[in-house]
Parts: C-alpha cells; sequence; structure tokens
C-alpha cells in the first residue's frame, strides 16, 4: 500500500461499478489522498455532514469458548483465572443498573459454551425487551447462531426466528474475520466457513433482520484477501439489501496467538476504510468502532468515507481484552457530540439498524434511501456511480478545487507549478482547500523536492534539566515557580550519566531544555556542555531561543557572544522551541513574560549567520486566527530566504490538559491540514516532521502522505509533553515498520540530516 501518485484509474464497467481488479489496484496503487477524498465525496453525497453513533452497553454473557481463536484475546478455558459464564439474574441485575441511561442499543455478544444454549438467549432477550423497551438489542455473531442452531437441532432459519421474536432487532457483523479459506484457517480454524458466515446472514434478510458485517484486517491477510472479502460481501448484499453497516476492526495483538507483532498503523487503516467505501457501492454506512481507533485518527476516518464512528460501548471488554487503550472510548453522548462538532460534523444519534429514535436532544434522522435497500438495489443510482478520476497525478490542481474561492484555486494552481505561494492564497488554501487536496499537494511536493520516497528518523534523548522557571507559561504543565518544593535541578554529573547511557543506546542527538531557572548561569551551561562533550561523542541539539536570550540577558553579553561561547562549550545546533506561535498578540495572551516573536527570529538568526543550523517549530491550538498561523510560517521563510539555516519545521498540537488554558483540542484533521500547509508554504526549508509525541504514531504515520519526511526523535526520554498527560511512546522497531507500511524506506539520519543507516 505504497504512496504512489502516478496511477490512473482504469475506465470500469458500464454502470460505474469498480471491479475488484480495479479496486485491487486502488489499495495497493492509489496515493493515500487519492484514496481518502473519492471516498469521502461518496460519504457526504450520501450523508452531508451527518455522522451517526449509538448509545450502547455492551454485555458479554460469557468469555468460555469452544473455538479458541487464535486472532482473539478475550476468551478463556472453562477453569481458567478470570473464565465467567453469566447467569440470567446477573444479566438482569447490568441491566436494571442501565434504567435511566437513554441507551439505545444492547450489544450482545459471548463465546461458545454448552451451559448458554438457545432458550437462555431467548430468555435474555425476552428480560432486555421488558427492562429496556425502548433499547434496541444488537446481538449474537453468526458463528453463535450456527453454535445455538445445531446445539438446538434447528435449521439456522428457526433459530434466527426464535431469537427475533424474543426480541433480538439486529444481528451483529462480528465473526466475519477473514473469508479466505488459507487465512481463516490459520487465525480462526474452528470457526464456522465464510459460506455458512454469509448463509446466516443471507436467512437473517430474508426474515427482515438487518445486519451489520465485519472484516478484521492487518495482521496475516494480503491485500488480495481483503478485497475477496469485501466482494463476497457486495454480491450478498446485492442480493438481499439487509446490511446496514459494514464494520473494518483493525487487529490488535495483545493477547492473542498470532505471531504478528503490531496491528495496522493510520496508513494501513484509512486506506482500507476509503476503499469500503469506494467500493461498497450498495452498502449504506461504513462504521468505524471508537473503542478500536485512536481518537485523532477516528476523526480522519470521518473524512475518508466513514459517516458511523460506533458507539460509547458501555463495559466493552473485547477490544480492551487485545489492547486498546482506554483512550480510544466515549462514556456519554456528550462526548461524541462534541468530539463530532468539533469536527465540523452534525451528530446523529441512531440505533444499530439507523432507525429513527429520540433522546438526548440531538438530531434523529434515517438513512435518506432505506427503502431502496429493501429492494436490494444500489443506493447510488446508476447514472451516478461514476467515481471522479480527479486525483490522479495527470490531474490539475484546479480540478481538485471545485467549491473553493478564486483566491485558494489559484493557490493550488501555483504550488502544483511549484511556485511560491502568498499569506493571503495560504490563508485561504488553509480554509477551504479539503484535506484530500491539500494532501495530494504538498504530498507531490515532497516527493519532488526530495525525490527517492525515504522517510528519516533520528536516535535521541530529551534531558530536561530543570523544571524550575520564572516564565510561567500558562501552555506549560511542566514547570514550577523558584522556590517550588516541586522543582529540581539535575547535576552536571547527573546530565553527562544519561547522555553517555543514551549513547550506549544508540543515540547519535541530546536535546538538553529546561526552565529559565535564575540559579543556572551561564557558565552552568559552559560547564555541562564541555563536561558532554569530554566524555561522549554525540550531537548536542539544545537550548531553546528562550533559554539563549535569558543567558545573554543575565551574562550581560551579547547575542552573538552567548552562542559563541556556548557553541564552543560543545552546542551544535539549537532546537527550535518557544516558538508556540510567532505572533506576539497571541505570545502576550499565552506567555506574556516569553520571549517575542522578533527576539526568537533574532536568536535562530544570530545563530544560522555564524554556521549552526536550527530547526522551526510551531503549536498550533492557541486561539490563534488562520492568518496568525501563516503569519508564523511566512515569517519563517522569511528568515529562510535570508539565512538558509533551518533544516526542519516541526508543528505540534497544543496539549491543555493540567494547563491554565481551555482551548478545544485540535484534531486529527486539523493536524493534517497544518502539515500539507506548511509543506507548501516553506518551499525553502527542506524538511517536514511528523509529530508522534502529540499526535500519536497513527496520524504521525498518515501526516508521511500529506507532505511530512521524517518521523522525528525516538525519544528515550520525555517529559514536557507527558506533563499533560498524553503519552504516546514509539521504539526504533516501530518506527521502522510504521514508515515501512506506508511503502517508503526508513532511513536513520544524524541532526544534520546526514544518513547513518538506510534500512
Amino acid at each position: 500500500m505504497s504512496e504512489h501518485p502516478t496511477y490512473h484509474l482504469h475506465a470500469g464497467p458500464r454502470d460505474g461499478r469498480i471491479s475488484t481488479d480495479e479496486a485491487m489496484d486502488l489499495l495497493t496503487g492509489a496515493a493515500t489522498a487519492e484514496l481518502v477524498g473519492r471516498a469521502d465525496e461518496i460519504r457526504r453525497r450520501l450523508h452531508g455532514r451527518r455522522t451517526h453513533f449509538v448509545h450502547s452497553l455492551n454485555i458479554n454473557p460469557t468469555n468460555v469458548c469452544e473455538n479458541r481463536c487464535e486472532l482473539c484475546a478475550f476468551w478463556r478455558e472453562p477453569d481458567a483465572e478470570g473464565a465467567y459464564v453469566m447467569t440470567l439474574d446477573q444479566a438482569r441485575q447490568r441491566m436494571v443498573e442501565a434504567l435511566g441511561w437513554e441507551l439505545t442499543d444492547l450489544h450482545i455478544v459471548g463465546g461458545l459454551t454448552p451451559s448458554l444454549d438457545l432458550s437462555f438467549y431467548e430468555s435474555f432477550m425476552r428480560m432486555a425487551r421488558e427492562i429496556l423497551p425502548a433499547v434496541r438489542v444488537q446481538g449474537m455473531t453468526a458463528v453463535e447462531i450456527q453454535y445455538l442452531a445445531n446445539q438446538a437441532h434447528l435449521s439456522v432459519t428457526v433459530t434466527l426466528s426464535r431469537l427475533k421474536d424474543a426480541g433480538m432487532g439486529t444481528l451483529s457483523g462480528g465473526g466475519a474475520e477473514i473469508f479466505a479459506p488459507a487465512v481463516r484457517g490459520r487465525i480462526c480454524g474452528n470457526k464456522i466457513s465464510a459460506e455458512q458466515w454469509l448463509a446466516v446472514h443471507e436467512q437473517a434478510h430474508a426474515l427482515g433482520l438487518p445486519t451489520n458485517a465485519t472484516m478484521l484486517y492487518g495482521h496475516i491477510e494480503s491485500p488480495a484477501d481483503i478485497i475477496d472479502h469485501l466482494a463476497r460481501l457486495r454480491d450478498l448484499q446485492d442480493r438481499t439489501g439487509g446490511f446496514r453497516a459494514f464494520i473494518p476492526l483493525p487487529f490488535h495483538v495483545s493477547g492473542t496467538r498470532l505471531p504478528v507483532e503490531r496491528g495496522p498503523g493510520g496508513h494501513t487503516v484509512t486506506r482500507v476504510v476509503a476503499l469500503a467505501r469506494i467500493f461498497l457501492d450498495n452498502f449504506p454506512h461504513v462504521r468505524v468502532l471508537a473503542n478500536y481507533t485512536d481518537l485523532k485518527l477516528l476523526g480522519v476516518l470521518t473524512h475518508a468515507g466513514v459517516d458511523d464512528i460506533g458507539g460509547t460501548s458501555l463495559a466493552e471488554r473485547i477490544a480492551r481484552a487485545a489492547g486498546a487503550p482506554p483512550t480510544h472510548a466515549f462514556v456519554s453522548t456528550e462526548e461524541m457530540t462534541a468530539f463530532l462538532e468539533d469536527l465540523g460534523l452534525e451528530p446523529v444519534l441512531t440505533h444499530s439498524a439507523y432507525g429513527a429514535i429520540a433522546a438526548c436532544g440531538l438530531r434523529i434522522a434515517d438513512f435518506p434511501q432505506a427503502s431502496q435497500l429493501d429492494q436490494g438495489s444500489s443506493i447510488l443510482p446508476l447514472k451516478d456511480k461514476n467515481l471522479p478520476k480527479h486525483a490522479s497525478q495527470g490531474a490539475s490542481m484546479a480540478a481538485l478545487t471545485t467549491g473553493v474561492s478564486a483566491l485558494a484555486a489559484e493557490a493550488m494552481e501555483l504550488a502544483e507549478a511549484g511556485r511560491r505561494i502568498s499569506a493571503e492564497q495560504a490563508a485561504a488554501l488553509h480554509d477551504e482547500a479539503p484535506l484530500h487536496t491539500l494532501a495530494l499537494a504538498a504530498h507531490r511536493l515532497r516527493q519532488r523536492r526530495l525525490p527517492g520516497n525515504r522517510v528519516t528518523f533520528v536516535l535521541d534523548r530529551n534531558i530536561n534539566i530543570t523544571n524550575i522557571c520564572q516564565v510561567g507559561c500558562r501552555f506549560c504543565a511542566f514547570h514550577v515557580e523558584p522556590g517550588s518544593k516541586k522543582g529540581y535541578v539535575l547535576s552536571i554529573d547527573q546530565i553527562v550519566d544519561k547522555v553517555i547511557e543514551a549513547v550506549e543506546l544508540g543515540a547519535t542527538q541530546v536535546l538538553l531544555q529546561g526552565g529559565l531557572n535564575p540559579d543556572l548561569d551561564l557558565g552552568f551551561y559552559e560547564r555541562m556542555l564541555s563536561s558532554i562533550k569530554a566524555r561522549a561523542s554525540v550531537c548536542l541539539h539544545s537550548l531553546s531561543p528562550a533559554e539563549v536570550q535569558y543567558l545573554s540577558q543575565t551574562s550581560g553579553l551579547g547575542l552573538a557572544e552567548t552562542i559563541e561561547r556556548l557553541r564552543s562549550a560543545g552546542l551544535d545546533s539549537l532546537p527550535g522551541g518557544g516558538a508556540e506561535i510567532l505572533v506576539d498578540d497571541i505570545r502576550r495572551r499565552v506567555s506574556p513574560r516569553k520571549i517575542s516573536a522578533n527576539d526568537w527570529f533574532a536568536v535562530m538568526a544570530a545563530a544560522q549567520e555564524m554556521g549552526m543550523r536550527t530547526t522551526a517549530t510551531m503549536v498550533y491550538g492557541l486561539g490563534e486566527t488562520t492568518a496568525q498561523r501563516i503569519e508564523h510560517m511566512i515569517r519563517v521563510r522569511d528568515l529562510q530566504d535570508r539565512t538558509g539555516g533551518f533544516t526542519a519545521f516541526i508543528p505540534w498540537s497544543l496539549q491543555t490538559n493540567r494547563t491554565e488554558l481551555s482551548y478545544r483540542p485540535q484534531t486529527g484533521v486539523d493536524y493534517l491540514r497544518v502539515v500539507a500547509i506548511a509543506r507548501l508554504v516553506l518551499d525553502n526549508v527542506p524538511h517536514i516532521q511528523a509529530g508522534w509525541v502529540t499526535e500519536g504514531p497513527d496520524v504521525a504515520q498518515l501526516a508521511l502522505a500529506c507532505g511530512a519526511d521524517d518521523f522525528g526523535g525516538i525519544l528515550m526520554e520525555e517529559r514536557v509533553v507527558r506533563a499533560t498527560g498524553v503519552s504516546y511512546t514509539v521504539t526504533t522497531d516501530e518506527v521502522i515498520s510504521l514508515i515501512r507500511e506506508t511503502g517508503m524506506t526508513p532511513v536513520q539520519r544524524t541532526t544534520q540530516y546526514e544518513p547513518v543507516r538506510v534500512f
């Protein structure tokens, strides 16, 4: 699934439906932005901004299961620690607890054990209908239905009819996994076959019981297996029209028995989801479950074909058993509503079959073409099915900017021609261009500027020498005031030991930073730097412009002399920290005692003019306007025109937890737009870094398809962002894997972007 922008869509069949061969070409060859754009167009044609979710409670009657699937981390042997089989009284207690929760759905799925037979589930359904009459019961999988039918010596049709009569409203899509026999035999060899799974759903559709369909991907399947799976679902939907949603499930490895080191990254997830929306032209909904997905990535997927983000899934246990973290979840409809509104979408509370309900005061809507599904017809009229070919390499940027202002369209044309765009044009692009348009333009530009399809990273360690800072920025959760009992200062010996440890582990770069501590003077920093250099061969990419200016002021020396003394002691390059937004109106509001924008640039100019290379950062989400974001980038570009000293630009989103600020959180969509705009505006800064520290590895990986070419540092120690409660981590092997997953080549680099090792 590599980035390959030279892809051209083949001419399809007369009705416009893409073939399995075309789907394979898209999945393995199309640029990610092309897939995203086409899927988003279909999603918006069907649903506009409407995005669905349910408010559900999960009840798993048992984790004992005879199938013992290699892919499952939830099941237990009957006598194993943690094994359980729920009684009807225990189930009743859970339902009674849920009274007043305004649930839309009760989701029932569990293992296969003889002690829970058809009569148990009939009683369970009737009890649910009695206690929670307004709640739709979404229950069972085709695997469970077939098991209960076999156990009771009944047909699947009779079994489904009895469960439907007892109160089951929607059949779950679980148990599909991957239909390909070779894969299915390896990951869940005791489960029913693909043909049996499809037959159960066909019987359900014949009974008027709506169902959903899933696919568990990102383990040992091939792209051909994915296409085969989708094609079988599309064929059945052509015959019955009974599926309501397709639910792609990314594999989580923790606790499973498959020989897979990691599940799919954000790049693969996005491509599979988008391809599903394009290929499954007769499915009304594509749903991604929030409890399986990083929330920043989830936001991106709503712009890649997804119109349903699952639900609250209270008491969910299966994804958690497989290692999905608790941050992949919502606990209330209010949280889900706010999440969608931050993405500019319209929240729609519904139930698992997408019928009209009334709860929580949210807008409720049926699927607008639901009547077509009952006849087994495709959602899109045949005349509308031809999917646009607008994102191929040969397409002009004018074709990608329909509906935007003339200013934005002109900017895109300039970017396509490799020409510089103005601040006004950049602002128009930032606010008007669709995400996929920006991403494709930025990716093309990145490939022209940096041919070779390489993605770099550096092995480094961040060492925060002190947390004492007299500036007290409102966005900082790390600092303490001078005199605080929580303050610390590392000794030079401690710092040297940390550096030596990092070098022994392979680090080529160390970033030393701290607060503006009145007890640490220029002499301390000179002794620290020289002590490190005396005992370790490592690049000291250290101190921020704020620290340098502070040392200049407290020592009574000019900037140039201060920097020269630091360089003589061992400082190799300056990181771009402390930039935040380089507009003083913003700085006065969030960090009034910190270095001004002009002073930040003065330090950088002084360092660059004496031959030192530096980086530039931007922390956005501080309440700044689009114009102020662009002003920040333009000022970096202007200095780069004069000095050429910036090696990279690194945007980060503000993390407000445990700070004095309460701005809305920045989404993954926001981040990818900023990365793409940075690539288009900063035409003279060679590298754009993906910020996994704040955005997470999934969205950082996607940034490689939006103009970024560097994955930053494999931080052996990071404390400033962690102080906000954000704690993403990656290892060298994980970064190499994340880069390779995009089809690009991982390259370990030095601070100055010289290759150390090509993987």
